[in-house]
């Protein structure tokens, strides 16, 4: 009988522990998410309205536009950083490419917007247990990125590869062209950054990248054993192997 009243006792535990360990959570999520109203991250404008990247507002809505204006459509759960790269929460995001902002949940699961000015950068956890990087702030170039718009970091190293998301509203004719439709018209970008330098590239092209990078006797040995860089991912790997030197 003893024997039956320490299990009992122990399953009695064992649901106690497990329900506390999901209420700390939950007040743990609401409390990052809280952190970030006390940091006045948000902006006071309509997450449904929709902007261009440089803040301009649009009579349209984003119902009214086919397509998405974000990256992912799904909420997935981030750390923001701000500006001196020190973590100010974690909490819902979907980015949008249309308008080069964060959207965000709060504790009560109301849609807002982050104000990028006090951003450095956003990590991003996918399903699959990698992150993907959104920062901005990268410098040096006399191309067409700014220092306030995001890029997605694809590595780490000195020597990285960026790609910046681009999604403009385009009017296109309707099927029998009686009337006029919006859509959203997604592409990318790619940058190379090397110390200060961040240099656009036509596009992600293997000659390119070679001519801008210094060692070409690692290149020429990386390519006598490996096939053409085509891929996003072959482009990747060789910068991380670079990057060992």
């Amino acid at each position: 009988m003893k024997k039956i009243y320490f299990i009992l006792f122990s399953i009695c535990l064992s649901i106690y522990s497990f329900a506390q360990q999901g209420l700390n959570s939950a007040a743990s999520g609401a409390s990052e998410a809280m952190s970030l109203k006390t940091a006045n991250l948000s902006l006071n404008i309509d997450p449904y309205g929709v902007m261009d990247r440089d803040g301009k507002a649009s009579s349209l809505r984003y119902t009214d536009i086919g397509g998405s204006p974000f990256l992912l459509d799904e909420w997935k759960l981030a750390t923001i950083f701000d500006i001196g790269n020190k973590k100010i929460g974690q909490v819902k995001v979907k980015y949008n490419t249309n308008a080069d902002q964060i959207h965000y949940l709060d504790p009560q699961e109301k849609e807002l917007v982050a104000d990028k000015s006090i951003i450095k950068k956003v990590v991003i956890q996918n399903d699959d247990n990698t992150t993907t990087t959104i920062e901005k702030g990268f410098i040096g170039t006399k191309n067409n990125l700014a220092p306030y718009q995001f890029v997605e970091v694809l590595n780490d190293g000195k020597i990285q590869l960026l790609k910046q998301y681009i999604n403009h509203v385009v009017q296109k004719d309707s099927l029998f062209g009686t009337i006029k439709v919006n859509k959203f018209s997604p592409f990318s970008i790619y940058y190379i950054k090397a110390e200060n330098s961040v240099v656009l590239l036509k596009k992600l092209d293997q000659e390119e990248i070679f001519n801008l990078l210094p060692n070409k006797e690692f290149i020429s040995n990386y390519t006598s054993k490996n096939k053409k860089l085509r891929s996003e991912k072959d482009f990747i790997n060789f910068i991380n192997n670079y990057n060992k030197l």
